[in-house]
């Protein structure tokens, strides 16, 4: 029998290389393909008077995916509370030309605050929480002295002083944000990450953009509720608006579709990464209708209180009364163009108002966007990464664009 000794090692010492080497040896042995010209497509049409709008947002949805060579898009659209339409094109998985539909499951990135935003709502409105009382009364254990007095409406509009994956100081939680190859099996296990970290202004005097934030929210939410943040989830998001898709990134799903790099028109399985360190902030999945059916229920006052709605969706100001640079609201932004999103060659005749979270995963985009003045709404989902976000998001307005035609014809 052959005996391996490895005199001044312990075995267990390696395992964090063998956690490194494992995938990128995997990785290595994997070829570049083409993204089929080629590819399957699917629609479904929920509502018979909007036919010609979901034909002609079937034909954009097509176009889109092939002139940006995503391996699948998917899309879906609902108005005033009632799912309109949904497409899919292209594969979920190319090699074994499993055709993307639209359940299809992608990994959602920072939409993932959006969603989180949602399920905080719910408690808001439920007396669970309070936006405005010290996380320290939800949450006795934090494991940083400075978060003590910090609020969830701070954390949810990222005025909170946390940093960023860039300014963070906490030097094991960085190795652990690059590699993403560790499991963290609760959210509270997740603030390793960043819990040596130090703030970088003080709270509510300032901005910086953080998933950090809304994963510490994601803890509290749970502390309060007594509840696990992915149950919390599933009790009062899916099982509700009946979801079938939304869930960790890192849990398996039937309807998954595999995630890729590109280069050059070529693309090849993205390196396997474990998400669960920033559930709330970035590591949560879903299908476009999904995504398009929570964008939907903030329009029920049965699920979240018309006044919740407005308080969620109102740009916050920082503590000399100045607005924050990116017009960051409770987990969703807020903007008003006189234009559809990224699509400044179409001028609308009057501007027009949106509410919106997009996403970067590893291998995914996603994005979500809410008229308010018009109880529309897109969510839309592909399995590669643009380099520049407009080459992906802007392909929602062209895919909106005829139902907004119907529904108000005097903004063209």
């Amino acid at each position: 029998m052959l005996k391996i000794r490895m005199k001044g090692w312990k075995v267990w010492a390696l395992l964090p290389l063998l956690v490194i080497a494992i995938p990128a040896l995997w990785y290595l042995t994997i070829g570049w393909e083409q993204v089929p010209d080629d590819v399957p497509a699917t629609q479904q049409i929920y509502q018979q008077e909007f036919s010609s709008a979901a034909h002609k947002a079937f034909a954009s949805l097509q176009q889109s995916r092939a002139q940006q060579q995503m391996p699948a898009l998917t899309a879906a659209v609902a108005w005033q509370g009632k799912l309109l339409w949904a497409g899919a094109a292209g594969y979920a998985d190319i090699r074994t030309r499993r055709a993307a539909n639209t359940q299809s499951q992608f990994r959602i990135g920072s939409t993932s605050k959006a969603v989180t935003a949602t399920a905080i709502a719910r408690a808001v409105a439920a007396g669970t929480l309070d936006l405005d009382v010290a996380i320290s009364q939800y949450k006795a254990d934090l494991p940083n002295p400075a978060w003590q007095k910090l609020t969830l409406r701070q954390l949810l509009s990222h005025t909170a002083g946390l940093p960023g994956y860039e300014q963070n100081d906490d030097w094991r939680g960085v190795v652990q944000s690059l590699l993403k190859q560790r499991h963290f099996p609760d959210v509270d296990d997740g603030l390793q990450i960043f819990d040596d970290a130090t703030l970088q202004y003080q709270p509510g005097h300032g901005f910086l953009y953080s998933s950090f934030d809304v994963n510490l929210a994601s803890s509290v939410l749970q502390s309060a509720s007594q509840t696990p943040f992915l149950d919390y989830l599933q009790q009062q998001l899916s099982v509700p608006l009946q979801l079938k898709s939304l869930g960790a990134a890192d849990l398996p799903h039937q309807e998954q579709v595999t995630f890729y790099q590109s280069k050059n028109g070529q693309v090849k399985p993205h390196w396997p990464v474990d998400l669960s360190q920033k559930l709330a902030g970035g590591g949560l999945a879903a299908s476009s209708t999904d995504l398009v059916t929570i964008g939907s229920a903030w329009f029920d006052p049965a699920f979240i209180p018309t006044q919740l709605q407005q308080e969620f969706w109102t740009p916050q100001r920082l503590a000399d009364g100045s607005m924050n640079p990116q017009n960051y609201a409770l987990g969703f932004r807020r903007t008003e163009h006189g234009n559809l999103f990224c699509d400044k060659d179409n001028p609308l005749q009057r501007k027009i108002r949106y509410v919106h979270h997009g996403g970067v995963s590893d291998g995914a985009q996603s994005w979500l966007v809410i008229y308010p003045d018009h109880q529309l709404m897109l969510a839309m989902n592909t399995n590669i990464v643009k380099e520049d976000y407009c080459d992906f998001a802007l392909q929602a307005a062209g895919i909106l664009r005829p139902f907004l035609q119907q529904i108000d014809p005097s903004l063209f």
